[in-house]
């Protein structure tokens, strides 16, 4: 039997901020306290991880492990500094983390936006590596989804990014994306950095992993930026199956998707500036 416990997640690194004395960049990073048990998701572009996290007093000494939900550098980016000043660490990622990715526009050139680490760079100042594929188990009531199957038509990627294959280009369809999920007292909690996997297929794994059709909240980005109106109806029609009490959503998903998820939810959407700090009982 789980023991339930309550669930804080503060947000660190987003590209909103309310206090002039925090820093916004484009990027995503949140600490996940679970019942004094902290984990971080995330680490930002790399710019303000550590400073905002100085400002807001939180105390990342004591972090148990950090989860990476994909390989784009505004997501990777901060690791190794954090890693200089509080590894060794436990560091979760898919095997896909370290592939070589850009984005490929015809008018520009093409543009780097992978992690910007190596992994001997990481390993070697600190990061104990657990790279799967699968659903890995982080905690009592805590556990990732591995990589996510792709069943909803309209969630499509986008061809701009790429993969460098020799001197070839291909489809990236960023397989590695994942998001954490948490059993606390309220239900089910699903934290996510870009959901390029989709916000419906994720969600829809995240009932299949966990059997419950009810999910509590979810937290981060959902990479809308830029869809067109009719996957972003689509997108809120599939919500509503879902029962979700919070979206709180932010990083990628754009003015226009924002706007239109809380017009369609109401109190149940909330932005998620650096400092936001969400207690789930």
């Amino acid at each position: 039997m789980i023991e339930l416990v309550a669930v804080s997640i503060t947000i660190i690194v987003e590209n909103t901020v309310q206090r002039p004395e925090l820093l916004a960049e484009h990027g995503f990073a949140a600490l996940v306290d679970v019942g004094g048990k902290k984990i971080l998701f995330d680490t930002g572009a790399g710019q303000t991880l550590i400073s905002n996290a100085e400002v807001l007093g939180v105390d990342l000494t004591d972090i148990s492990a950090v989860v990476l939900s994909h390989g784009h550098y505004d997501h990777t980016g901060g690791l190794r500094a954090f890693l200089k000043l509080y590894g060794p660490v436990d560091v979760y990622a898919h095997p896909d983390v370290f592939r070589e990715r850009y984005k490929v526009e015809a008018a520009t050139a093409p543009e780097y936006i992978g992690i910007p680490w190596t992994r001997k760079q990481l390993q070697d100042e600190g990061a104990m590596l657990h790279l799967k594929t699968t659903p890995a188990e982080l905690g009592d009531g805590v556990f990732l989804t591995g990589a996510i199957p792709r069943l909803t038509p309209y969630e499509n990627i986008s061809n701009k990014f790429q993969i460098k294959s020799d001197n070839s280009w291909e489809q990236d369809e960023i397989l590695d994306d994942q998001a954490l999920i948490i059993r606390c007292s309220s239900g089910i909690v699903v934290l996510s950095g870009c959901a390029h996997a989709g916000l419906i297929n994720t969600l829809k794994h995240v009932q299949l992993l966990t059997g419950e059709q009810k999910i509590h909240a979810f937290f981060g980005g959902t990479h809308l930026n830029g869809a067109d109106n009719g996957r972003i109806e689509c997108t809120i029609e599939a919500l509503k199956e879902f029962d979700l009490d919070i979206v709180g959503a932010g990083h990628c998903t754009g003015f226009g998707a924002s706007a239109a998820l809380y017009n369609a939810l109401g109190d149940k959407f909330a932005c998620i500036p650096v400092g936001s700090v969400f207690e789930l009982e």
